[in-house]
């Protein structure tokens, strides 16, 4: 017998109007989510070396697992790192997902994980020990971590600037926690990364930034590295986005640099002013959510202009979202026909086309969570379009939201990946914007951060006040209901 599957698809318990006016309904959704993520949660790790699978491919009529996606990187080790960190703490909405509510079975776990991972880490470098405890993309496989064919010999520089500042934080948060000897071993292996990082990344003819790195000798721990292609330097927008993470990283924790190569680098990079019709921005790529991924992370909003132009972005994008009739939040993701759609984000915005903004994606709504994170009353936003999005048919199933839909209803992606649930779930948990805070103060860097930002600020910004948007805005039409209906069960 076949049934319509219930039990998972809470979010039809709930309406967008009532989650933006009613507080306690708001609270009673978002714990619900969390709740069902706990489900991926448990599923997407690696057993052997505790390393988080890119996701699981899904049985597009029951939602049950149909098979793993073996393969990650260390972006994605990024997000798993910081739901460990969070539940390490203690973080209640982290606890929820790690630890099924029980507070002391969230932080064993999140030590068992972090150590396992560790060890895989160190396993790889052993192995190949020319990427200089960097990572690239790689398979999991039953015996073995390798690097992807398309990643053998080379360093992958988005991912690693992502990663290597997680792994800071992981350090700070296991000393803080009670957790010495492993804080340590992560505090050798941080310190490898920061030996490293001038070596691997920084290019001395070109005084730039390298973004992908090729390794000449990956056998030898004492190779050269080169830039994979002569235009792959972290200059212009690439340093604007997630890229700027490894700039900074190598600003602050680059060794032996020459005297004026962080202003040369900086000097290489700049913000874009755009203004649009409902307020100002800065120039994206195609303006998908992931372009804001830095904001998990880095402190950004410590800084009153970025706070400002990362709440009118996400106006922005609901308002955009609203004037074109969109149910949900178009972003970059794995498409509900097939393949990887990455034009997709906000009209207008970005210096590339959007052509796939007849989808969207759950995990876009990622950035306007971290927004309302620490929001109190009515008027959340933030829940009311992860709520529109969760309420598509197939958004819902045994390991919790889905990956992607068309505006039509008639299409979804049967599969559920990290990237595209663990943003959500740490945009809820605010991040780690106040943890890096505490460690830039520690390493007594902060300040030095703080000038950067600042000056990047003020030379695109600085001359002319923001243009505000009216408000954000509320999802005003859903996805059809009547093409796919729920996940079904056998019984």
């Amino acid at each position: 017998m076949i049934i319509p599957r219930a039990d998972y698809t809470f979010a039809r318990k709930y309406t967008s109007a009532e989650i933006l006016r009613d507080e306690v309904k708001a609270r009673a959704f978002e714990d619900e989510f969390l709740k069902t993520e706990a489900k991926y949660f448990e599923t997407c790790h690696d057993a052997r070396t505790g390393l988080v699978y890119d996701g699981l491919n899904l049985d597009s009529h029951t939602g049950q697992v149909a098979g793993v996606r073996n393969w990650s990187a260390p972006s994605k080790e990024c997000l798993d790192l910081g739901l460990l960190i969070k539940a390490l703490q203690g973080d209640p909405k982290a606890v929820l997902v790690v630890g099924r509510g029980d507070a002391a079975a969230a932080k064993a776990e999140a030590v068992q994980w972090l150590d396992q991972k560790l060890a895989a880490y160190q396993e790889f470098q052993n192995q190949n020990p020319g990427y200089a405890g960097f990572l690239p993309w790689y398979y999991i496989n039953q015996n073995k971590t390798e690097a992807t064919p398309d990643w053998q010999g080379k360093i992958p520089g988005l991912d690693n600037g992502e990663w290597m500042w997680t792994m800071l934080v992981a350090e700070k948060a296991l000393r803080d926690q009670g957790c010495p000897e492993l804080a340590e071993k992560y505090q050798h292996y941080n310190q490898q990364l920061q030996d490293n990082v001038s070596r691997v990344f920084y290019d001395p003819k070109g005084v730039a930034c390298r973004g992908d790195v090729r390794i000449l000798e990956p056998g030898n721990p004492d190779t050269g590295y080169e830039a994979l292609n002569p235009g792959s330097f972290m200059t212009g927008e690439h340093g604007v986005h997630e890229g700027c993470m490894l700039i900074h990283y190598l600003s602050l924790f680059g060794k032996d640099l020459p005297d004026g190569a962080v202003d040369k680098i900086w000097d290489d990079i700049k913000m874009k002013r755009v203004e649009t019709r409902h307020g100002t921005t800065w120039q994206g790529f195609w303006g998908s959510a992931h372009e804001s991924w830095a904001y998990l992370f880095l402190p950004f909003r410590d800084h009153g202009g970025y706070q400002d132009l990362f709440r009118i972005r996400e106006q922005i994008r609901t308002q955009n979202a609203v004037q074109r009739h969109y149910p949900g939040l178009a972003t970059s993701t794995n498409g509900p026909r097939g393949g990887y759609l990455s034009d997709a984000g906000i009209e207008g915005v970005g210096s590339q086309p959007v052509h796939s903004n007849d989808t969207f994606a759950v995990y876009g709504a990622f950035p306007l969570l971290l927004q309302f994170s620490n929001h109190s009353g009515p008027g959340n936003y933030a829940l009311a379009w992860l709520h529109n999005m969760l309420s598509a048919p197939r958004m819902q199933g045994p390991l919790g939201g889905g990956e992607s839909g068309s505006n039509d209803g008639q299409a979804f992606s049967a599969m559920k990946t990290t990237d595209g649930s663990h943003p959500s779930l740490l945009g809820l948990m605010g991040g780690l914007e106040k943890e890096t805070t505490a460690l830039l103060h520690e390493k007594g860097v902060y300040q030095a951060f703080m000038q950067r930002i600042d000056s990047e600020y003020q030379e695109t910004f600085g001359s002319e006040l923001l243009r505000e948007p009216k408000s954000f805005a509320a999802p005003q039409v859903q996805v059809p209901q009547q093409y796919l209906g729920d996940y079904l069960q056998r019984f």
